[in-house]
């Protein structure tokens, strides 16, 4: 309610229940204190003064009411606008970050654009309840505008097999890169399993049949926090040409993606993947192409 608005009846009428309390609590002392003595004009000051006090105190009363309730609307309005600017600057944020993504890696413009539009329905770099299907379709868009490729695996061949992944680890093969490197990491758990895969003829050969010259390791995920104690254990991630970064969390169907820079933490993941390769590091384990 605007003080312009405030209703004078309104007004008024507390105004007069004031006056009508401030005479009866007169009368009520009156009585009380004189009620020996009649009454006289003496009196009629007091009731008057008291009728004024009454009047006063009930305009101000409904004059306060008012305020507090214009401050109460001023406070929700505020805050309405408040969201609105919050809403207003997060979008333009994200408007501003998806220009400089799509400007800074020009090569992978279809993908991303397919990326930012569908994870602005969300929050921005993250697309969720992504099916196994639409991500390798989405891996597929980048693999064919893409020139290097690195990633990594996080369950054993067996996966590729169970998921009809076939037409995914084709297009890899297929498209002509300067590098092409997997590192399949594995829990601990899944260690048995591992060992059962890579000795298993059918899965094997359907990995290399589809996957083609794809450089391939493994290792356990308490090997990796031994090669890199600082280094948070990562999602299944692709990362094309050491620029645009795709990573995929399956329990919970989230994609995340990024334009990443050369120094980014995925980055030197990759450069430092390269020196314990070049080096033999016995803990990273290459898996050989059986024949066909």
């Amino acid at each position: 309610m605007r003080p312009d608005h405030l209703s004078y009846r309104r007004l008024v009428k507390s105004a007069l229940v004031g006056t009508l309390i401030g005479v009866v609590f007169d009368l009520a002392v009156a009585f009380l204190t004189r009620s020996g003595s009649p009454f006289s004009l003496v009196q009629v000051p007091s009731y008057v003064a008291f009728g004024i006090v009454g009047f006063a105190g009930g305009w101000l009363f409904e004059l306060f009411k008012a305020q507090t309730e214009v401050t109460d609307e001023s406070v929700r309005a505020l805050t309405e606008v408040q969201r609105s600017v919050e809403q207003l600057t997060r979008r333009l944020t994200y408007q501003d970050e998806a220009l400089t993504m799509l400007s800074s890696s020009p090569r992978h413009n279809e993908v991303l654009t397919a990326l930012i539009k569908a994870s602005l329905w969300d929050s921005f770099r993250s697309i969720p309840y992504v099916g196994v299907p639409a991500y390798l379709k989405l891996l597929g868009l980048a693999i064919s505008h893409a020139d290097a490729y690195e990633g990594t695996h996080r369950t054993t061949f067996r996966w590729f097999f169970e998921s009809d992944a076939g037409h995914y680890l084709n297009g890899l093969r297929d498209k002509t890169m300067s590098v092409k490197t997997r590192l399949v990491l594995i829990d601990d758990t899944d260690l048995e399993a591992m060992r059962e895969d890579l000795a298993n003829p059918e899965v094997m050969d359907y990995y290399w049949r589809h996957t083609g010259d794809v450089e391939t390791y493994w290792m356990t995920v308490s090997e990796f926090r031994k090669a890199f104690p600082r280094r948070d254990v990562p999602h299944d991630l692709a990362l094309y040409d050491r620029e645009l970064w795709v990573a995929y969390d399956e329990p919970s169907q989230t994609l995340s993606f990024d334009v990443v820079p050369p120094d980014s933490e995925v980055c030197r993941l990759f450069s430092d993947l390269r020196g314990m390769i070049a080096n033999g590091q016995p803990e990273l384990k290459r898996v050989e192409r059986t024949a066909r």
